[in-house]
């Protein structure tokens, strides 16, 4: 009897263990199928867009000349915009790491770029290519293998009247300042490297196109004290905004003064290819910015909504500049004191994607430009990074974010995470005065506690953090890390990295 209850186990275990191998083949194969299937998403999105394209440059061929489509931003009954409800989740709090949204971590050591233009003290923004890093900042463009190896300065930038303060980490800038080089705007197809390129002693203004996976050995042009004109960055010209004419003549200003966030730089975006017949530049004024063709003919103008009316005071001050930025080739952006983020689809549409709703909290711009009206109250949107299946909002409450009202404590910093399939925020726990964007804990290997927004423009699926080795070699020794629960062998490796690093050593975390 004994022994045929045994038997009958046997049979049982060996029956769920070919079940669960069953499984896991089932399982592995629902994986490859999901992973094909993106893949195959992301192709039929690349010939559809090339579609598209084509039959935007037959319909812009036969226009004739000076016709303006009318702008259009009409919302899609059957793709509403998803609504972020700011202003009904101010008391809706949770506790968040970084394993809850990611679950890799890589340290790549970037070796010091070879021109010493470069401040050592300033950190880059980067943008991954498909074999490559760009790593960009105020002084210009650098080049490096996916390893950090260094490969080549893409351009260096010549400037006058700005310099940087890194005791601050803010950028001074005097309105008569001259610059000649990257402008903040660049982006990617592949290994093709798209950056704007001003030169506003003379006027010049391009869009360069490099292809970093075959750059020139030496460019005659680069540097030559006989040709003042010449472009000093690598790449051929993708579109001249002056489109052959003569550059428009120069006006200097009166000697003023600006401190810009370093990290600001990542969100100012003055031009950008939509596509192969069209590209954008931002405008001052009513109008938010225009899309033109390639002949530089205007398609279409978007004016502003929000706009300051009989405002008489000689003072106006910044309080929401508004964000861009790219996503699988698409652009967004949303204006200052505007609560929808919008695509940019050429001709001559605005797609809502997604609305921030603000409630009462809403600062209209009249009031946000004016220093006489309090702020008590109010919320003013500061950071978007689209990771994934999350967004991560930064807001601030009460005031506006400057050096003054950061040192009194006037501005409250608020962060929270957007979960997009349940189409919910919910607010990160932290001492809203503390205005350190470092606060989500890194239980993967105990390192950098980090907050998303440097990130993969263009993909969106890897978090992007630039640090020191300084920091690195500092957090090492802090509780933080320490008490960290984050599993020992991870810990072992990263503290064996800091001890292998310099103090200004530039190292890029890729969280994936």
């Amino acid at each position: 009897m004994i022994k045929l209850i045994l038997s009958l186990l046997c049979i049982v275990v060996l029956f769920q263990s070919c079940s669960n191998k069953n499984k896991l083949k089932t399982d592995e194969h629902s994986l490859v199928k999901q992973i094909l299937t993106e893949e195959e998403q992301l192709a039929h999105e690349q010939q559809l867009r090339a579609e598209r394209e084509k039959q935007l440059a037959d319909s812009l061929a036969k226009l004739p000349k000076g016709f303006r489509f009318k702008e259009e931003r009409g919302v899609d009954p059957e793709h509403p915009p998803m609504v972020i409800d700011i202003a009904g989740s101010l008391e809706n709090f949770k506790s968040f790491k970084l394993s809850d949204f990611a679950s890799k971590i890589d340290y790549i050591r970037i070796e010091q770029p070879e021109d010493s233009v470069f401040h050592p003290k300033m950190k880059f923004n980067y943008l991954m290519l498909d074999d490559y890093i760009v790593a960009s900042n105020l002084y210009g463009i650098v080049l490096y293998t996916r390893k950090g190896e260094f490969v080549t300065n893409v351009v260096c930038n010549k400037s006058t009247g700005i310099t940087y303060q890194p005791e601050k980490n803010m950028i001074t800038t005097m309105s008569s300042f001259t610059r000649i080089g990257a402008g903040f705007s660049l982006w990617n197809e592949g290994n093709e490297l798209f950056y704007t390129y001003v030169n506003n002693i003379n006027g010049q203004q391009y869009i360069l196109k490099l292809d970093c996976s075959n750059i020139p050995v030496s460019m005659s042009n680069v540097n030559n004290p006989e040709t003042p004109d010449a472009i000093i960055g690598k790449g051929s010209i993708d579109l001249d905004f002056n489109h052959g004419l003569p550059p428009p003549m120069v006006l200097r200003k009166n000697a003023t003064t600006e401190l810009l966030d370093r990290s600001r730089m990542k969100q100012t975006m003055s031009s950008f290819r939509l596509d192969n017949n069209t590209y954008i530049q931002y405008l001052s004024g009513d109008n938010m910015f225009a899309i033109f063709g390639n002949n530089g003919d205007t398609l279409a103008t978007f004016s502003k909504n929000e706009q300051v009316k009989n405002y008489t005071k000689s003072i106006m001050r910044g309080v929401d500049r508004g964000f861009t930025y790219q996503k699988n080739g698409k652009h967004y952006f949303r204006t200052d004191y505007n609560d929808t983020i919008f695509q940019i689809i050429p001709p001559n549409r605005l797609f809502p994607v997604y609305v921030l709703n603000l409630g009462e909290h809403k600062v209209e711009k009249q009031d946000g430009v004016d220093p006489g009206v309090s702020l008590e109250g109010k919320i003013i949107p500061s950071g978007f990074a689209v990771f994934n299946k999350h967004i991560f909002i930064n807001f601030l409450k009460d005031n506006y974010d400057c050096p003054n009202n950061r040192r009194n404590k006037l501005v409250k910093k608020f962060y929270g995470v957007f979960d997009i399939a349940n189409e919910k925020l919910e607010l990160v726990p932290a001492d809203s005065l503390d205005y350190s964007p470092n606060i989500l804990e890194n239980d993967i290997d105990g390192g950098l506690p980090v907050w998303p927004s440097t990130y993969n423009s263009d993909k969106g699926n890897e978090i992007l953090i630039p640090v020191f080795g300084h920091e690195l070699k500092q957090h090492v020794n802090s509780d933080k890390y320490l008490h960290s629960n984050a599993p020992e062998e991870k810990k072992s490796a990263l503290k064996k990295l800091s001890e292998e690093v310099a103090d200004h050593e530039r190292i890029l975390m890729v969280i994936k």
